[in-house]
């Protein structure tokens, strides 16, 4: 009983075949899936973004930005090192006037692509031109069925009605659509509706996420006040707006269940790459491993700095003198990349939002068992 994964992972298909590959991938450190952050301009402004640029700022961003052949070398390097999975995502990716250049140069390097957009910028031509990428999956975000909260989110009026003509555009194109909601605060009350207007749109999937994630600019506790706490968490996983069924947790003394327990792995088989070059173990995880304009991606990859070398040493929940421990082991989902944004670099050490979340996992498992129990149990004679 888990809440949705990694954002990066997320969307990616699942099943044997491709855990065998994530699998041989880490074994050989491949960077299979990479997550390529076009530009953090955007014509939205979202309360909870981690990364956008506030407006009056893009001029100056882009001028930061990889080039076009910049990139176009880049994926030339990712081909080479055996890259299967290529998200490209921003801010927005439209905002790029290049993106399809980009997009088009990736899909004859054969990568499987994934692209992320707001939905709002999106024309005939466009979708067009993205059916013919055939990506494996468009990726939008919808955060109420009530236009004025959704709208409320994004800063933008009318970004709700564009957004739903544009879904209805790209499943005309033959485009497999994902719907993402990030439960928070400001939508916590719309959830169901917005529940029900995903299946009304016929999209291929609808996720949902309980974690809003700090922002990457120093900033960084400006969105975590949407983020919900531990009742809110509780009331929201008890509510019929909540689907998941209840699945197997690791029973044991905690040292046992750490053991057993591998934490995420950045830079393990993927990675990120910034508008401006530089490669990241993974979207949250922002140490560097250096930058693709001062030296080759494979260089980069092949030879991290120490401080990566310490990340990659970690594989279980036992590799963490706090987690260890913790009670709450066979329930936790921790970031290490958000844990080292909120405490400032500590990323070793108890992820309290991740404990947080755990702890409300913990609450409503004991409280669905007890209800099984009780609808399993025979009954009483008189």
């Amino acid at each position: 009983m888990m809440l949705e994964p990694c954002a990066q992972n997320a969307g990616l298909p699942t099943g044997s075949l491709m855990e065998l590959i994530a699998a041989k991938a880490e074994r050989r450190r491949t960077p299979v899936n990479v997550h390529l952050e076009l530009t953090y301009r955007c014509n939205e402004q979202c309360v909870h973004c981690y990364c956008v640029v506030e407006h009056g700022k893009e001029d100056e961003a882009r001028r930061r930005e990889l080039s076009t052949a910049e990139v176009r070398r880049l994926l030339d390097d990712l081909a080479a090192l055996g890259t299967l999975y290529l998200t490209l995502s921003g801010g927005e990716v439209f905002v790029r006037s290049d993106f399809f250049e980009i997009a088009e140069h990736a899909r004859d390097k054969g990568f499987a692509l994934r692209v992320y957009t707001n939905g709002i910028g999106l024309t005939e031509d466009r979708a067009a031109r993205l059916a013919a990428l055939e990506p494996i999956a468009v990726e939008l975000s919808i955060f109420s069925a009530t236009p004025e909260v959704h709208d409320a989110i994004t800063r933008v009026p009318g970004s709700f009605r564009r957004l739903l003509r544009n879904v209805e555009r790209l499943k005309a194109h033959g485009l497999r659509v994902y719907l993402k909601t990030v439960v928070m605060k400001p939508n916590v009350d719309d959830l169901l509706a917005v529940r029900q207007l995903g299946r009304d749109l016929d999209v291929f999937t609808h996720t949902f996420s309980c974690e809003v994630s700090p922002r990457i600019d120093g900033a960084v506790h400006g969105p975590l006040q949407y983020q919900l706490d531990e009742a809110q968490l509780v009331d929201y996983m008890l509510s019929p707006a909540w689907t998941k069924t209840l699945g197997p947790v690791l029973q044991g003394p905690p040292e046992e269940m750490a053991r057993k327990r591998a934490t995420c792995g950045p830079a393990l088989n993927g990675c990120c790459v910034d508008p401006y070059g530089n490669v990241f173990p993974c979207v949250a995880f922002r140490i560097p491993l250096g930058n693709v304009r001062q030296r080759p991606f494979a260089d980069l990859w092949t030879a991290p700095p120490p401080a990566i070398a310490d990340l990659l040493a970690v594989q279980t929940y036992a590799d963490l003198p706090e987690c260890r421990s913790c009670e709450l082991v066979g329930f936790c989902t921790r970031c290490h990349g958000d844990n080292l944004l909120e405490t400032g670099g500590d990323w070793k050490s108890c992820h309290r939002r991740a404990r947080m979340v755990a702890s409300a996992e913990r609450r409503v498992y004991q409280s669905l068992s007890k209800s099984a129990l009780a609808k399993a149990a025979p009954p009483e004679r008189g």
